[in-house]
């Protein structure tokens, strides 16, 4: 209880000794002009209004709307419209589509391959050669190129991804730039080599 009671009466001196060096301060900001400027703004700020507004009960419907509201009025980033196109991201996302592209094509031929007796397709061998000796020329080059083209920039960029990931070509944007366009060029000829061969 005596503790209490003490502990008390230093909180009083405390207090009464702050709001002493408050009015000294305020009375005369010449004396200590940092503090002075400082209570004095905060009693200022003690003696204006506070601004109140009566407290809105919320339902879920009234809070929904109120998101609903706050939804409309935030910004929208303009995202792809403003978006500068780079090689080398341009050239990591066709990565992952031609990637895709492949593992699909196989799955999808793959299925189709072992279903095809059950729906009277003749998949063989003979007859996909057949099919297609019997298409013209430029088709047969622009189906050569489509299977030929996502595979070699698949082994190209999985290349470059690699050496990549390893630290070696990540020293300057130019770099990671030229390394990017290498990829492209070197996979279009490489592409165009295995049309011409096969």
């Amino acid at each position: 209880m005596a503790g209490s009671i003490q502990k008390n009466v230093i909180m009083m001196q405390k207090a009464s000794s702050m709001f002493s060096l408050r009015r000294a301060a305020v009375a005369s900001p010449s004396i200590m002009p940092i503090m002075g400027r400082a209570w004095q703004q905060q009693v200022r700020m003690q003696t204006t209004k506070p601004v109140t507004t009566p407290l809105k009960v919320l339902t879920p419907q009234t809070a929904q709307e109120g998101l609903a509201r706050q939804r409309l009025q935030r910004p929208v980033a303009p995202h792809l419209s403003i978006y500068k196109w780079q090689v080398h991201s341009v050239s990591s996302a066709m990565e992952r589509n031609t990637g895709l592209l492949l593992a699909g094509g196989m799955y999808l031929f793959g299925t189709s391959y072992l279903v095809a007796p059950w729906l009277g397709w003749d998949l063989s061998s003979a007859a996909l050669v057949a099919a297609f000796g019997s298409l013209p020329v430029a088709a047969k080059l622009g189906l050569k190129f489509l299977v030929a083209w996502p595979f070699t920039f698949h082994l190209f960029a999985g290349i470059r991804y690699t050496v990549s990931a390893a630290g070696y070509t990540l020293n300057n944007k130019a770099q990671i730039i030229k390394v990017a366009w290498a990829v492209v060029g070197s996979s279009a000829l490489a592409a165009i080599g295995l049309v011409a061969y096969f």
